[in-house]
C-alpha cells in the first residue's frame, strides 16, 4: 500500500487568481486521455500530480440526505440526517422561503458528511421537477405537483437554499431530474413518451427552464425513457435546450444504469460505444454505470473514429467545471463552505425546520361546523385509531432520521391532560390449513422464525395489514416481525423488522375462493407446505388452501374504542413503497377498501371521528368525505410528522396548505397512464373540465378571508397585479393567495386557468388587511405557436383572476396585451406533419432525418410493430390560407403496411400506397374544387393503415 502520497497543489488547477476556464484548459492539456476516460462515469480517480482525489458527485437529497448506506454498493452503518417532508409534502406549503431554509439545512448536512467522510455527495441527485399530470405515478412523493409555475417556484428555492449565496462558490449543488416526460414506472427502461411540440413547451419543459435559469441549478439527470422514440441519453435537447438555450452551468448525468439499458432494453444501438459516443455527442456527460464498462464503451468509440478526444475534454470540463465551483480545488480558502463540521447536522435549527415545514404541509380538507381546531385544555379523552397511527415509515430517498415522532406520539404530547386510547384497527388472526383433521394443521414459528405447521397451542397470531391491490403485511405478533419471502431463496420467515427495500418480499395476496385462500408471494409465487411441514414457494406443485380464525376484530376493537371517547382521530393513508414506489405505479386512486371500512365503523359510533389521512398522492375518498367532519393530510416522510399534525389540530400551527394535484372522483377521470398530452387528453386542473373532488389549490383555513380591489397594470416585461385581503375570522392565521391567468380568444386552447402568481401570508390578525403584490413575466403567458414553430406571447385580452383555489376564484380583471398575432399557414411550403393543431389516434416518433413523424395508433405503441386490425387516425391542421388553386399534394412518409390516405379541404381526395423500406413522396391530385382560396381552411389529413407522416406540402 502506498503511503505519504503528495497531491500536488502547485498547479493552474489550483489558482483561484484564475478564470475558471482557464482552470480547465491547463486541465484538459494536462490530464492523459486514460485519466479522462476514467472521468466519464460520476467519479475521477485519484491524479496526485494534478491535486486530484478521487471524488463522486450523486446521492439523494430529495427531503434531507440519504445516508442510509443500505444498497449493495453502499454497505455500512446509516449516518442520521434530518428528514423534511416529502417533496409532494413540501410544495403544498405554497412557502417559498420555507423551502429554501429546508434546502439550506440539507446543503449543510451535506458539506458536514463531506468534511466528515470526504469522497464526494456535494452535488446531490435533487430536486425531481418531473411533471406530475397522472396521480398513479409510482413516484408522485418525489415532485412538487401538476403545475409547471409551482414546480418550477419551489423546486427553485430549494435548490437556491442547497447552492447558498456565494456568487461564485456553491455549498451544495443540485442535479434536476428527470429531463424529461417520465412519468410512467412500467417498462419505464424502454417505453417511449409521446409529447407533442405544445405540450413539451408549455409543460414539460417549463420547470426545468425556471429552476436552471431562475433557481440557479448546476446539474440534470436525464430520464430512462425514450421521448419520441429516442431514449433520454441521446437526446439531442440536452446541448440545444438545456446547456444552449438555458444556460445549465455544470454538468448532465444519466439515470442509473441507463447507460447499458439503451442496448439491453431500448434496444437502440448495437454497442455500448455506440451509446457512449451519442450520448456526448447529445450533451451527457456523466454515464451512471459500472466503470468498466463504460470505459470499454469509451476506447470502443475512439477506436472506431465516433468521437475525438475532444469530445471526452468537453465532459470533463463540464463535471469539473462542477468540482472546482464546490471548492475542491480551492487552495486560498476563498470558499465559504469549506470545513463545515458536525454543528451542522440534525442541529436544534434543523429540527425545528422540520417541525414547520411538517405544519405547513398539512392540508385541512374538510372542516364541517369548525370542528376543529381542538382546545388542548377542554379535550379530555381521544382514541387514536388505524393502521398509521403510530407507525412511521421511511421512504426510497429517505435518510434515517435521528428520531421519528408519529402521529400517536404528537397526539399524546398535544393533550397531555386527556386520556388517549388507541387502536390499529388491524385484526390478529391464526391461519390454518384448510380441510385438515391433523393435529398439525396451524401455522407457526421454528426456532429459526421460519413458517411451520404446528399444533393449535403452537400457533403464532399475525396481525394482517390489508393495503389494498393485492398488497398485504403479515406481523408476527411473538416477535414483531414481518412475514418475508428470504432473498435467493424459497424460504419463508417471520424476521424482517419492516416491510421495505427494492423489492418488498413482505407483501402477501390472500387470494380468496370461497371461505378459503391461497397465499401469493411478492413476485406472484405460490405458497406451499413442504414434506417437513414448512413454507415456501414453488411454482409446479399445487398451492396449499389456508383458513382464518380471528383472534381479534380489529374494527370491532376500534369501534369500542371510538365509542368511549369524545373525539377520535382515525389515522390512514399508505405505506410509500407498498403499491406506489420506484417501478410500481398504482393501478387505482381508491382508498383501501379496509381503511375505508375503519373509518366508516367509527364515524357511526362517534360522529366527532377526524380523519388524519398520510398520503403521497390523491385518493378518491368522495364516500369517505361523507362520513366525517374533518379531513387533514399530510404526506409522510418528516421525522416531525405527528408534531404536524397535532399543531394543525390543536390550532397551534395554521391550517393553510394547498393542494398541488387535483384530486379526481373516480379512476373513469383519467385517461390512460401512457398519455401524456394533458391538453387533448384534458389533464390536469388546466383543462380537466369535469368536476373534482378537490381542485388544485384547494385548503380551508381557520379563518375567513375577504378580497378586495384589484388592481391591474403593465410594467417592463411584466403585469403587476395586486389586491388586498382581509381576515374577517375571529383567529390568526394565513392565507395563501393564487393568481391565475386565461387567454381569451385565443387562436388554440388555452389553459382554463394557468397559475403564474402565488404567496403564502403569514400570521394575519384578526380584521387585518394585507397587501399582496405579483409581478408575471411576461414569457409565463406565451405558448407554442405551431405555425411559427416558436413560443410566441399572443396579443389580446388576459383574464387575471385571484382566489384561495384554481376553482375559488375572489377578484378577476383582464387587460390588453400587445404581442404576436398568430400568423396563417402558407400551404405552398412544406408543413412538418407534428405541427398539428388536433388529432385522433395519433403518437409520435423520431423520424427522416432526425426530425419526428406522427404514426396511427396510441401512444406507447412500438412504432414498427402491426396489429392484425389496421390501424387508422387523423391529423387537422386550422389556417391554411391558399392564393391560388393547388393541384396537387406531396406527403413525405414511410409505408409500413397498404394505407389509404385521404385528405379533406372542402372536397375530398384519396390515395393508396403500398410498403416502402424508405421513406418517399406520396404524390395526391386533387380535384379543383377541393379549397377555397383567400381565406383561412381546415386541412385534415386521414390514414388507414400503419404509416410515418413525417411532412407535407401543397403544389
Amino acid at each position: 500500500m502506498e503511503k505519504n502520497i503528495k497531491f500536488e497543489q502547485n498547479t493552474p488547477l489550483w489558482d483561484n487568481s484564475l478564470s475558471i476556464e482557464e482552470r480547465l484548459d491547463y486541465l484538459t492539456g494536462a490530464m492523459t486521455l486514460e485519466e479522462k476516460i476514467h472521468c466519464l462515469t460520476t467519479g475521477c480517480p485519484d491524479i496526485p500530480r494534478l491535486g486530484i482525489r478521487a471524488t463522486y458527485m450523486g446521492g439523494e437529497a430529495a427531503h434531507g440526505i440519504e445516508a442510509r448506506h443500505d444498497q449493495a454498493f453502499n454497505k455500512g452503518e446509516p449516518e442520521p440526517t434530518t428528514a423534511f417532508t416529502q417533496p409532494i409534502g413540501m410544495s403544498a406549503s405554497f412557502d417559498r422561503e420555507l423551502i429554501r431554509e429546508c434546502g439550506r439545512a440539507v446543503g449543510e448536512e451535506a458539506r458536514a458528511l463531506y468534511t466528515r467522510n470526504g469522497g464526494g455527495g456535494l452535488c446531490r441527485w435533487a430536486p425531481t421537477i418531473d411533471m406530475e399530470r397522472d396521480p398513479r405515478w409510482g413516484r408522485t412523493e418525489e415532485s412538487y405537483g401538476e403545475d409547471p409555475y409551482l414546480t418550477g417556484e419551489m423546486a427553485g428555492a430549494y435548490i437556491r437554499g442547497m447552492r447558498g449565496e456565494d456568487p461564485f462558490y456553491i455549498r451544495c449543488g443540485a442535479t434536476l431530474k428527470h429531463f424529461y416526460a417520465n412519468n410512467v414506472e412500467k417498462d419505464r427502461i424502454k417505453i417511449s413518451s409521446s409529447v407533442d411540440r405544445r405540450n413539451k413547451n408549455e409543460y414539460y419543459l417549463k420547470p426545468f427552464k425556471k429552476a436552471i435559469m431562475e433557481g440557479g441549478a448546476e446539474a440534470v439527470m436525464t430520464s430512462y425513457n425514450e421521448i419520441n422514440g429516442i431514449p433520454a441519453i441521446v437526446n439531442d435537447e440536452v446541448r440545444h435546450v438545456l446547456k444552449g438555450t438555458y444556460g445549465l452551468p455544470g454538468h448532465v448525468v444519466c439515470d442509473g444504469g441507463d447507460f447499458s439499458q439503451t442496448v439491453n432494453d431500448h434496444h437502440f444501438y448495437q454497442t455500448h460505444g455506440e451509446t457512449l459516443a451519442n450520448g456526448l455527442k447529445a450533451g451527457v456527460d456523466c454515464f451512471t454505470d459500472d466503470g468498466e464498462i463504460v470505459y470499454a464503451a469509451a476506447r470502443e468509440a475512439l477506436d472506431n473514429g465516433w468521437i475525438t478526444e475532444k469530445d471526452i475534454d468537453e465532459s470533463v470540463r463540464n463535471s469539473f467545471r462542477t468540482r472546482i465551483r464546490l471548492g475542491m480545488f480551492d487552495k486560498e480558502g476563498d470558499c465559504p463552505y469549506q470545513n463545515m463540521g458536525e454543528e451542522y447536522i440534525n442541529n436544534e435549527e434543523h429540527k425545528q425546520l422540520a417541525r414547520k415545514m411538517a405544519d405547513e404541509a398539512v392540508v385541512l380538507l374538510k372542516n364541517e361546523n369548525e370542528i376543529l381546531p381542538f382546545d388542548e385544555n377542554t379535550v379530555k379523552n381521544v382514541a387514536v385509531v388505524g393502521p398509521l397511527s403510530d407507525v412511521w415509515y421511511k421512504d426510497w430517498y429517505c435518510g434515517i432520521p435521528p428520531y421519528e415522532v408519529t402521529v400517536l406520539d404528537g397526539i399524546r404530547e398535544a393533550f397531555p391532560n386527556a386520556k388517549i386510547s388507541h387502536e390499529t384497527g388491524l385484526s390478529e388472526i391464526r391461519i390454518r390449513l384448510a380441510d385438515q383433521t391433523s393435529d398439525k394443521c396451524y401455522v407457526g414459528l421454528d426456532e429459526n422464525t421460519r413458517l411451520k405447521l404446528v399444533i393449535k397451542e403452537q400457533a403464532e397470531t399475525f396481525i394482517l395489514n390489508d393495503w389494498g391491490c393485492g398488497s398485504m403485511t403479515l406481523v408476527a405478533k411473538s416477535n414483531g416481525r414481518f412475514v418475508t419471502l428470504e432473498e435467493d431463496t424459497d424460504i419463508i420467515k417471520a424476521d424482517k423488522k419492516e416491510a421495505f427495500g427494492w423489492f418488498v418480499r413482505e407483501l402477501w395476496n390472500l387470494k380468496w375462493e370461497k371461505s378459503s385462500f391461497t397465499l401469493e408471494s411478492w413476485n406472484k409465487k405460490q405458497v406451499i407446505v413442504d414434506k417437513d411441514g414448512h413454507f415456501s414457494i414453488c411454482v409446479d406443485n399445487p398451492p396449499a388452501r389456508f383458513e382464518i380464525e380471528i383472534v381479534k376484530d380489529g374494527k370491532t376493537a376500534a369501534e369500542k374504542t371510538a365509542k368511549e371517547a369524545d373525539h377520535v382521530i382515525a389515522v390512514i393513508g399508505c405505506n410509500p413503497v407498498i403499491n406506489s414506489k420506484e417501478e410500481v405505479d398504482r393501478t387505482t386512486i381508491v382508498l383501501p377498501t379496509e381503511q375505508e371500512e375503519l373509518v366508516k365503523r367509527v364515524a357511526a359510533v362517534n360522529p366527532n371521528t377526524i380523519v388524519a389521512l398520510i398520503s403521497n398522492y390523491p385518493y378518491a375518498i368522495g364516500e369517505l368525505e361523507k362520513n366525517v367532519p374533518a379531513i387533514l393530510l399530510s404526506a409522510s416522510g418528516s421525522q416531525e410528522l405527528g408534531h404536524g399534525i397535532a399543531d394543525v389540530l390543536t390550532g397551534k400551527a395554521a391550517a393553510a396548505g394547498r393542494l398541488n394535484m387535483t384530486w379526481y372522483r373516480s379512476d373513469e377521470d383519467l385517461p390512460d397512464m401512457n398519455d401524456y398530452d394533458i391538453i387533448q387528453g384534458k389533464r390536469t386542473y388546466q383543462y380537466f373540465d369535469r368536476e373534482v373532488l378537490y381542485p388544485f389549490g384547494y385548503g380551508l383555513t381557520y379563518a375567513a378571508f375577504s378580497y378586495e380591489k384589484m388592481q391591474i397594470k403593465k410594467e417592463r416585461g411584466c403585469i403587476k397585479v395586486s389586491c388586498f385581503i382581509k381576515n374577517t375570522g375571529e383567529r390568526s392565521a394565513d392565507e395563501i393567495v393564487q393568481l391565475y391567468v386565461h387567454k381569451k380568444g385565443s387562436r388554440v386552447q388555452r389553459p382554463i386557468r394557468q397559475l403564474v402568481g402565488f404567496e403564502r401570508i403569514h400570521d394575519i390578525q384578526p380584521k387585518e388587511t394585507r397587501k399582496v403584490t405579483f409581478m408575471v413575466q411576461l414569457w409565463e403567458l406565451e405558448y407554442y405557436d405551431v405555425i411559427s414553430e416558436r413560443m410566441i406571447l399572443e396579443d389580446g385580452t388576459y383574464q387575471f383572476m385571484a382566489g384561495a383555489s384554481s376553482q375559488d376564484i375572489r377578484l378577476e380583471q383582464s387587460i390588453e396585451i400587445d404581442g404576436t398575432h398568430a400568423g396563417k399557414r402558407n400551404p405552398f411550403q412544406a408543413t412538418a406533419a407534428d405541427c398539428y393543431d388536433a388529432y385522433d389516434h395519433m403518437f409520435l416518433h423520431r423520424g427522416i432525418n432526425g426530425s419526428s413523424c406522427v404514426i396511427p395508433g396510441c401512444a406507447g405503441d412500438d412504432p414498427d410493430e402491426m396489429k392484425e386490425q389496421p390501424v387508422s387516425g387523423k391529423l387537422i391542421y386550422h389556417d391554411f390560407v391558399f392564393s391560388k388553386k393547388p393541384l396537387r399534394l406531396n406527403i413525405t412518409l414511410k409505408v409500413l403496411e397498404p394505407v389509404k390516405v385521404t385528405v379533406t379541404g372542402k372536397n375530398v381526395a384519396t390515395v393508396t400506397a403500398e410498403p416502402v423500406d424508405c421513406y418517399r413522396m406520396l404524390e395526391m391530385d386533387l380535384p379543383e374544387n377541393f379549397i377555397e382560396t383567400g381565406k383561412p381552411e381546415t386541412i385534415q389529413i386521414q390514414v388507414e393503415g400503419k404509416c410515418k407522416i413525417s411532412k407535407f406540402v401543397f403544389a
